[in-house]
């Protein structure tokens, strides 16, 4: 069948499903040029499909469905996705056990919720977010020393092994979906949940490193708003005033918390406008 992809590197291994299944990938939704899309891009070039960098809109996707395009599918995409009611099969990958999770930052939320598991969900997708009917779901234990990126690096081995297992069977997957019923909904995460106040116990701040880790917390070091995209922590007893610098060379900085210490390298701490 004809497929318009929508997503970014993170997941793009999925087109590579696609094609073993003799599946023809007609058009690709991505982001502008960058290092989150490079994959992607290459693999638009490499097999002369249509690329787009814009925001889908309804008229698009009715004349890609004019055009034979019969599966839409979408791997951490963030906009909204209009799907046309002639359209056979519209599919979302959502990194939760839906209904479980529902929301727009699963991954920083789960950590912070101290959740004993991830997953992959491969669901219809429909006017809205994360509610169709679920097609196949595979769990992920979270580690105790779980991050971001470690959780990320999972999904992206888990999500084309469940594409694949999809796509060896699909019209009776399809046929036999299950639709969603209850859960949860976990809104946006804000600002202040990304920031670290080092006046905080190290476990919390342990805890927003690992959830948020390459994507970067934010904080105020000696006066200077920053953001801090890694960083090593430990319990030690002392009297010092938290977030007050212990040491700093052109090397990494050390600042006091509540109840320990941060060491941030210098190359993961960048200086932000307030």
């Amino acid at each position: 069948m004809k497929v318009a992809y929508f997503g970014y590197n993170a997941l793009s291994s999925c087109l590579d499903i696609f094609e073993r299944h003799n599946h023809e990938i007609t058009c690709i939704f991505t982001g502008e040029s960058s290092p989150h899309t490079d994959q992607i891009i290459a693999f638009a070039e490499r097999t002369s499909c249509q690329i787009s960098f814009d925001k889908p809109n309804q008229a698009q996707m009715e004349v890609l469905v004019r055009d034979g395009v019969e599966c839409f599918f979408a791997a951490e995409y963030p906009w909204r996705i209009p799907i046309p009611t002639s359209l056979p099969f519209a599919i979302n990958v959502h990194p939760t056990l839906l209904p479980y999770g529902k929301g727009p930052t699963p991954l920083p939320s789960l950590i912070l919720k101290e959740s004993q598991y991830s997953g992959v969900t491969l669901h219809k997708m429909t006017s809205e977010f994360d509610d169709g009917d679920i097609l196949l779901q595979e769990a992920i234990a979270l580690d105790s020393n779980e991050s971001f990126d470690s959780l990320s690096a999972k999904l992206t081995v888990k999500t084309p092994l469940l594409l694949n297992k999809l796509l060896s069977s699909f019209q009776s997957y399809y046929q036999s979906s299950t639709p969603q019923s209850g859960g949860s909904y976990w809104s946006k995460l804000s600002r202040e949940d990304q920031t670290v106040h080092w006046s905080s116990s190290t476990s919390t701040l342990s805890k927003q490193f690992r959830a948020f880790a390459s994507l970067g917390v934010y904080s105020e070091i000696d006066g200077q708003p920053c953001l801090i995209t890694a960083a090593e922590w430990e319990l030690h007893s002392h009297t010092v005033q938290p977030g007050t610098i212990l040491s700093a060379d052109n090397i990494a900085l050390v600042i006091a918390t509540n109840d320990g210490l941060v060491r941030i390298a210098r190359k993961h701490l960048f200086s932000i406008t307030p």
